[in-house]
């Protein structure tokens, strides 16, 4: 059985833009593949109530807009809102990969799933709050992503009270598990767990720092050790950790290719520019030799002209 995957973090109005470009594909996402962008999927409620599908990411506003919008329309505080203020949260909904590979090939289970999901948030966090909600078929593994304005009932800014304590989001966790458990066979994850989570922002700075500066000497490393995760103190962690492993293995193989690949097109473009260069300099070279010989010759015929007694006839031209 596999596990259903809920994890959340807060966002500033800095970290909007990026948040956004990454969910629209309005930049490049290295782990994504375009071939399959056009399967992704945006959720859009609208004035009337009803909730309408698209795939067409390119008329949208921005996820800033959004955020500002919801806020103008919902905010009921009396004080100006800090600029430091968490003005969204980034949930982050999906499950373990062969189940969600195996839900990602059924349309209609697949639209079940969302739509569940949807109803899930929409229900914890207010249907108005949820400024962005996203499903991505172009990475590994299928996911959604929901933005939430974190507006609480009274109108108020407050991510402390939406969120809540350690207490309040593991008791999401459970109502999330519970949901998934019981429609699609996902059940809650480990209570207790020391896996952590990487920000989208750290996740895709450092595939972009490891793309560019893969190592310090000349020849890049591929044989890096993959990452790996502690076994959970629960009956048959052995198996869940081998498993877990497992993919972890394969997305890091998948990527290892990747970037070899990458560097191996790189290389071929360097080579190709100093090849293109070596050929424009004998180029240059040949030019250059042919005017100095057409100089020559015209000088020759000056001094000849100048200096006739220098020069002595022979059957084939002059000499001196």
């Amino acid at each position: 059985m596999g596990f259903a995957v809920l994890h959340i973090e807060k966002g500033t109005a800095g970290k909007a833009g990026g948040l956004g470009s990454h969910i629209d594909r309005t930049k490049k996402v290295l782990n994504a593949d375009p071939k399959l962008s056009e399967k992704n999927l945006f959720y859009h409620l609208g004035e009337n109530g009803k909730v309408y599908v698209y795939d067409n990411f390119k008329n949208r506003r921005s996820l800033q807009e959004r955020i500002n919008r919801r806020i103008q329309e919902g905010y009921k505080g009396k004080t100006a809102i800090r600029k430091d203020a968490v003005t969204h949260l980034n949930v982050v909904l999906t499950g373990s990969h062969e189940e969600m590979t195996a839900i990602g090939e059924n349309p209609e289970r697949l639209t079940q799933w969302m739509n569940e999901n949807y109803r899930f948030v929409s229900e914890r966090f207010g249907g108005r709050n949820v400024v962005d909600f996203t499903l991505h078929m172009d990475e590994r593994t299928p996911h959604i992503h929901c933005v939430v304005v974190p507006l609480t009932v009274d109108g108020r800014l407050s991510a402390k009270e939406v969120m809540g304590d350690r207490r309040k989001l593991s008791e999401l966790q459970d109502c999330y598990g519970k949901v998934m458990q019981n429609k699609f066979g996902l059940q809650r994850g480990i209570k207790g767990s020391t896996a952590t989570h990487d920000s989208v922002r750290e996740y895709y700075g450092r595939i972009e720092e490891r793309l560019i500066y893969p190592s310090n000497s000349m020849e890049l490393n591929y044989e890096t050790r993959a990452p790996q995760i502690g076994t959970p103190p629960l009956i048959g962690r052995e198996k869940w950790a081998e498993k877990q492993n497992k993919a972890i293995y394969e997305d890091f193989t998948q990527m290892r290719e990747h970037y070899k690949h990458e560097a191996e097109k790189q290389s071929q473009k360097v080579l190709k520019y100093f090849q293109n260069s070596k050929l424009q300099a004998e180029e240059k070279a040949d030019r250059l030799r042919k005017e100095n010989a057409q100089l020559r010759g015209v000088i020759e015929e000056q001094h000849k002209k100048l200096h006739p007694e220098r020069y002595i006839r022979h059957n084939k031209g002059y000499s001196l």
